[in-house]
Parts: C-alpha cells; sequence; structure tokens
C-alpha cells in the first residue's frame, strides 16, 4: 500500500483504532529492525540525526548510516514530525502527542497527550511543529487544530483556525448571470455573496488539515493545508489570512527557495511564490507521485520525494527538475542531508542512505 493511501486510510479509521487504545500512553516498545519500518520524518540534531515513525520509533545515527533506538520514548503513538531548536528536540504526532527531548534524542517526556473521549481535541493528529526559538513553538494538526506555547511546551494553548483567522486573500469566484428572470423571482435576489454559492469544500466549516508550518522570519509563517487553500501570519501565527494556490489539491510541505517559497503535494504538484503567496506560480516537474516531503541540499538547490520512490531535485537556475523515480520502490516521506551530502531518505520501508 501507498504511503499516501496509508495516511489517508489512517484518517478516514482514526476514530475505529483508537478505540482500542488505552487512556494512559504507553512507552514505545525497543524492536529489532526498527529502522526498517515506517518512518515519516528525519532531522539534523547537532552531530545527530533523529528520525521518528510509527509506534512511537524515535531512531539515533551519527552518520546516517547505522541506526538505534532511543532508550526512553513515553508513547507508541506514530510520530510525524521532529524539530530540533536550541539544543532540543521536539517530536508530535498521533493523539495530539507531542515529547520533548533535552538529550539529543536519547530519552523524551511527554509533554501532551489526548487519546479518544479525553477531551475536545481528541481524534486530532499533529502533522507538523516550528519552533521560533527555545521557548516559542507552534504545532498545526488535522481539522485546523494549532497548538501554540510560550514556555518550551510545559504548556500548549489549543485553538482552532476559525478562531485565529482575521481574513481572506480570495476571490471567489462569480456565477454566471442569468439570461433571464424566471417569472415571479424578486429582482433583489440577484444580488447576493457569490461566496456562498461556491463550493468551498473543507473551507467553509474551517475543518482543512493543516498539513505544514514554514516560518521565513520570526513574523511570517505559512501553513500548507488540504483543498487547495494555504494560511499566512505576519504576527508569528497569532492571526491568520487565508488564501487558495492555484491548484485546488493538498500541498503536503513547504520548502525556501531562491528567496521565495515552493508548496508541493498531490499528483506531483508543485507552486513557488516570490510575495508571500500574493501569487503563485506552478511548476512543470513531469511527474504526477504526490510528494511528500522536501529539503534543501548543501548546494542550495530543493530536493522534494513522494510516492514510487519520487526524488527530484529542482535547478533554481534553469528553473527544470531533474527525475529519479521507480515506480515499484517504495514511498519516501522525507529526506535529511548527512555530513558527506548523501541522502537521507525516509519512508514506508524504513531508512535509507544513498
Amino acid at each position: 500500500m501507498s504511503l499516501f493511501k496509508q495516511f489517508a486510510l489512517a484518517l478516514l479509521l482514526l476514530p475505529v483504532l483508537l478505540q482500542a487504545q488505552e487512556i494512559e500512553p504507553r512507552p514505545a516498545e525497543r524492536v529489532p529492525l526498527a529502522d526498517e519500518s515506517l518512518i515519516l520524518d528525519v532531522t539534523r540534531a547537532g552531530e545527530r540525526y533523529v528520525a521518528v515513525g510509527a509506534r512511537g520509533h524515535v531512531l539515533l545515527s551519527s552518520d546516517g548510516k547505522e541506526w538505534e533506538q532511543a532508550e526512553e520514548v513515553p508513547v507508541r503513538a506514530t510520530l510525524t514530525r521532529v524539530e530540533f531548536v536550541g539544543g532540543r528536540l521536539w517530536a508530535v504526532g498521533h493523539d495530539t502527542t507531542i515529547i520533548h527531548s533535552t538529550d539529543l534524542g536519547r530519552t523524551w517526556t511527554l509533554q501532551h497527550f489526548k487519546p479518544l473521549w479525553d477531551g475536545p481535541i481528541s481524534e486530532q493528529p499533529l502533522l507538523d511543529v516550528h519552533f521560533f526559538d527555545a521557548n516559542r513553538g507552534l504545532a498545526v494538526g488535522a481539522y485546523g487544530l494549532i497548538m501554540q506555547t510560550d514556555d518550551a511546551g510545559r504548556s500548549w494553548t489549543a485553538t482552532h483556525m476559525s478562531e485565529v483567522m482575521t481574513s481572506e486573500a480570495i476571490e471567489w469566484e462569480q456565477p454566471e448571470p442569468e439570461e433571464e428572470m424566471d417569472q415571479g423571482e424578486d429582482p433583489g435576489d440577484q444580488f447576493y455573496d457569490a461566496s456562498q454559492d461556491f463550493d468551498r469544500g473543507c473551507y467553509e466549516f474551517m475543518e482543512c488539515h493543516l498539513n505544514a508550518i514554514l516560518a521565513l522570519d520570526d513574523r511570517r509563517v505559512m501553513i500548507a493545508a488540504e483543498g487547495g487553500y494555504g494560511f499566512r501570519s505576519e504576527d508569528g501565527g497569532q492571526s491568520w489570512e487565508s488564501f487558495r494556490f492555484p491548484y485546488p489539491g493538498s500541498m503536503f510541505g513547504l520548502l525556501p527557495a531562491t528567496g521565495g517559497v515552493m508548496a508541493y503535494g498531490l499528483r506531483g504538484h508543485v507552486q513557488m511564490t516570490n510575495d508571500f503567496g500574493d501569487t503563485w506560480e506552478e511548476l512543470d516537474t513531469g511527474v504526477n507521485a504526490t510528494l511528500h516531503g522536501g529539503a534543501v541540499n548543501p548546494d542550495g538547490f530543493p530536493i522534494l520525494v513522494g510516492a514510487g520512490a519520487t526524488v527530484l531535485t529542482y535547478n533554481p537556475h534553469s528553473g527544470a527538475f531533474e527525475v529519479s523515480q521507480d515506480r515499484l520502490g517504495s514511498d519516501y516521506a522525507s529526506v535529511a542531508f548527512a555530513e558527506d551530502g548523501q541522502m537521507i531518505l525516509a519512508g514506508e520501508d524504513g531508512l535509507k542512505y544513498e
């Protein structure tokens, strides 16, 4: 089963799966071949590499080739993202899990956990996390969930995008004018809010999954969401403005690229902005494989990875993509770069160094 299908199935079955889980979190198990199980993110933490994935697995490596499990992880929830800032690590995942490490990933403590029936934000996996510094952080997830901390995660405040979205930069489509009015129709009926007739999808009730965060600086932040929607903030995530991508499908990641921002996601779609989302250009990748992760290589080129062992290298000088694919290969979810410039690939078959 492809990685994208696993993600979709996990969200659809989430309420059912959670019914079988205990209310209290259980520590992750130390198992053989954990580095060959589903790994969803990998990052560099000082002189170490840290990867996270299914069943609360946290893996550590000094070179990106040989991996070992962390000594102590307090949850078995799937971990979706890991972030390193100021000598500290945070990882987020299902059951609104947030865990924290102060020893470069060797041991972890629980900062947040909300399983089924345990509060209003249960059933909402967290999908990305960003820390502006060692204290101020932001996590986002399914169904518009946003969580914030100002004390390194000792306490988290949960809110919903609908509560902090203060404006929108969306030109809603206008309906075609009727050639003639039906007999007896009130002429005043033709003057109405056209946006009410537009199919807003997840936007109408603000139930969009918030898939990825990118902070351009301490003030400007962007979120990639589903259904062609995105959000941007100019006050460090305190308030948000919505916008629409040209492509109406979901975007799963954001990368800094040549002074702008690159968004990537469903069916190989990549879009670029150089004005903080006011305008977007669709780029031709030449592939239709869904793109799940990305990073900037040591040469400053954006690298995108996804289904079917897809690896795209974007050349900002030519504006073209170099493509590597194996349609029978495993799906990649994330990529990082080792000290020697080699790729560390994470995905459905674990970790790969090449």
